[in-house]
């Protein structure tokens, strides 16, 4: 982590990451500091589908690939591939389910994972914030709804 924090402060970080658009800065550094800096290898799971969920994960550096179980078979579908400044895990935080897909470091990377708990509590202690935070939320999963039920569209179905 110390190495992060000398070449870009924990604010200007978080104003690469879309969820916090708008957020003042030291509202950002509260954020950054609810979360711990986690190393992955590339090629470690970072989480598991189906894995019990609860907490918002932030690609510092590096890449990550997601992808889901395809029924009935040992094959994965591939999702998508992110990098800095992506967030993925934070629908558990809010629904309470299992991570709705597994995510694996493509290359070594740093996460910022925060608790679900403490960023719930930071929002319900700056309402403010909260509204913000929801609004780009909200967009956010509209806009992977929308790219899926497109995705869906084009299958076709017997």
């Amino acid at each position: 982590m110390a190495i992060f924090m000398k070449t870009k402060s924990e604010a200007d970080f978080l104003k690469e990451v879309s969820l916090f658009d708008g957020i003042e800065d030291s509202a950002l550094s509260q954020i950054f500091r609810l979360g711990k800096v986690k190393n992955f290898k590339a090629g470690e799971t970072i989480i598991h589908e189906g894995q019990k969920g609860g907490n918002v994960h932030i690609v510092i550096t590096g890449q990550v690939e997601i992808s889901k179980n395809v029924k009935e078979s040992d094959k994965r579908k591939f999702l998508a591939k992110v990098g800095r400044g992506s967030i993925f895990g934070e629908m558990s935080v809010f629904d309470g389910a299992p991570y709705a897909a597994t995510v694996a470091a493509t290359e070594d990377c740093s996460v910022c994972v925060i608790q679900g708990e403490d960023f719930k509590t930071f929002l319900r202690n700056n309402p403010n914030l909260a509204y913000g935070v929801f609004c780009t939320l909200i967009n956010l999963i509209s806009s992977r709804l929308r790219r899926t039920n497109q995705a869906l569209s084009l299958l076709e179905f017997n």
